[in-house]
């Protein structure tokens, strides 16, 4: 088994905190709740993929998961994949780890960019529930927006489209 180099993966993640949140950075102190996380595992998914590192603060210091956070890094993950499954459509599948920076224990969601667009919250649908990560915030996307996604996802662009005029 491949032995991993720790120092060289907290370098390179502290150098990721460091640059600050970005279309593909979040960070979060505490665990968001529900919907909040729904919709940023959804915009990552529609755009270009990301991370959303609990235990940052928005200055960018490395403060660790809170002490509310379980114990057990392994029940986070599954209520977390819970509410994902719950709230998200199509399905969206983050990876999940822990890492340990300067004795502070990260949580970390790894969102990879779908192949299934437009991703959205089940309960607002296809059209009111799809977002989108623009800088370093979630955007409601508009009609356009959906529908651009969904031309994504069959590969058409816009002048492959059939003009009915």
């Amino acid at each position: 088994m491949k032995e991993v180099n720790h120092n060289r993966m907290d370098t390179r993640l502290q150098d990721k905190i460091s640059a600050g949140e970005s279309k593909v950075l979040e960070f979060k102190e505490i665990l968001p709740q529900g919907d909040k996380i729904a919709k940023t595992v959804i915009a990552f998914s529609n755009t270009s993929g990301g991370q959303l590192i609990i235990g940052v603060g928005d200055d960018r210091t490395i403060k660790g998961i809170a002490p509310g956070f379980s114990t057990d890094p392994l029940e986070e993950q599954h209520r977390v994949a819970s509410i994902i499954y719950d709230l998200c459509y199509p399905n969206i599948l983050p990876e999940f780890y822990t890492i340990n920076v300067d004795g502070k224990l990260l949580f970390i969601i790894e969102v990879y960019r779908g192949n299934l667009l437009p991703y959205y919250l089940k309960k607002e649908g296809r059209n009111h529930g799809t977002y989108v990560r623009i800088g370093s915030s979630n955007r409601k996307a508009d009609v356009e927006t959906v529908i651009d996604l969904e031309r994504q996802r069959i590969n058409r662009s816009f002048d492959e489209e059939i003009c009915f005029d």
